[in-house]
């Protein structure tokens, strides 16, 4: 190669010139370079050339004339149907990645602003200031009744990408927050916010569809817990508690007349018992029993099916033991929230008829 010293610091004759080749020669230069690696690879440049192109940059942009023409080439670019969706998955792909989200985060992680940036945005006026963003009934409460301002028109009608979609878990949160404290912790909200939070909350569930979702929602994370053991084994359920009230409000005591959690004969646990009418009661929990007017002919879960055979079991061992002198009672958890004050009665009739005996 020939010495090219003799040029340091010349301009090239060509800087700034257009249409100095023609395509067919800058096609042939770049099908020449293909496969060849840039001669400045793995060169990093000094800091002087860095702050020189920093410099230069700062001045093209800071030009009015070049900054309109950006944003009306970025308009017309992103006015595109196409674009936008290829532009929408590269995002996709980009951040399916897990290694690309950890590399984002410890990129953003303790990234302070400068007081200068933060003195330009203090500065600025946001560009929705007192402006109106939508007319879209489905938009939030917030948005309603309003109009999209000529900056977001071409976005009407869209669906966002991430709708929908859970994209960071806790420990892969862009902004580094892993072994953060929450700037909510210790803070509550106030009376007024509660009170929308609960009527929201209310107004969802009147719907039957939304509430079988959450329900079943609910009931599969507790399944997932309940089979890696993490579930505590529940003792004093919804129903328990209000046969217990009841109970109590008739004037029963509890130790003396009745014993929640009663351990029968050193096998298992009983609900209820009353010892001295050798009477016990059963509260069944209408999915881990299988009520048959909700599961009559549908596919059991496993755990239903195991709590069929062991109240099966229970219920047959109960009535063999100490010459079949003991009764068994059992109601459902839909009996009892409808009424529970029936079930008091029936309970009350069998001891009745065992004081008699």
């Amino acid at each position: 190669m020939a010495d090219t010293t003799f040029r340091k610091g010349h301009i090239p004759w060509h800087k700034g010139r257009k249409g100095v080749y023609t395509s067919e020669q800058l096609k042939r230069m770049s099908e020449a370079r293909k496969g060849k690696p840039a001669w400045n690879k793995g060169i990093s440049p000094s800091e002087e050339t860095i702050e020189k192109q920093r410099v230069s940059i700062k001045e093209i942009t800071s030009d009015p004339e070049y900054r309109k023409k950006m944003s009306e080439k970025f308009k017309e670019s992103w006015s595109n149907p196409e674009l936008r969706e290829k532009q929408s998955k590269a995002i996709k792909s980009y951040f399916s990645n897990p290694e690309a989200r950890k590399k984002l985060s410890e990129a953003l992680k303790g990234k302070i602003l400068s007081e200068e940036t933060k003195k330009k945005m203090s500065g600025r006026t946001p560009w929705n200031k007192g402006k109106i963003l939508s007319e879209n009934p489905e938009h939030s409460r917030f948005m309603q009744g309003k109009r999209l301002s000529p900056k977001t028109e071409f976005k009407k009608g869209l669906v966002p990408w991430n709708k929908g979609k859970h994209i960071w878990t806790n420990k892969e949160h862009p902004r580094g927050m892993k072994g953060k404290i929450s700037p909510m912790k210790g803070k509550h909200p106030s009376e007024e916010s509660m009170q929308k939070m609960s009527e929201s909350h209310k107004k969802k569930m009147s719907d039957p569809d939304y509430r079988k979702k959450v329900i079943d929602r609910n009931r599969e994370q507790i399944l997932k817990k309940y089979e890696s053991g993490a579930f505590p084994k529940q003792t004093d359920t919804k129903p328990e508690r209000q046969i217990k009230e009841e109970l109590v409000k008739r004037g029963y005591e509890e130790g003396k007349d009745f014993i929640h959690q009663y351990q029968f004969m050193g096998k298992f646990m009983c609900d209820f018992c009353f010892p001295q009418q050798k009477v016990i009661i059963e509260v069944n929990g209408d999915f881990w029993h299988a009520n048959p007017e909700k599961y009559n002919g549908k596919d059991l879960h496993p755990h239903q099916i195991k709590g069929i055979n062991r109240d099966k079991s229970k219920e047959a061992y109960i009535k063999k033991v100490d010459n079949n002198s003991w009764t068994l009672l059992s109601f459902w958890e839909s009996d009892i929230n409808k009424d529970v004050a029936e079930c008091l009665n029936k309970i009350e009739e069998v001891l009745a008829e065992k004081k008699k005996i």
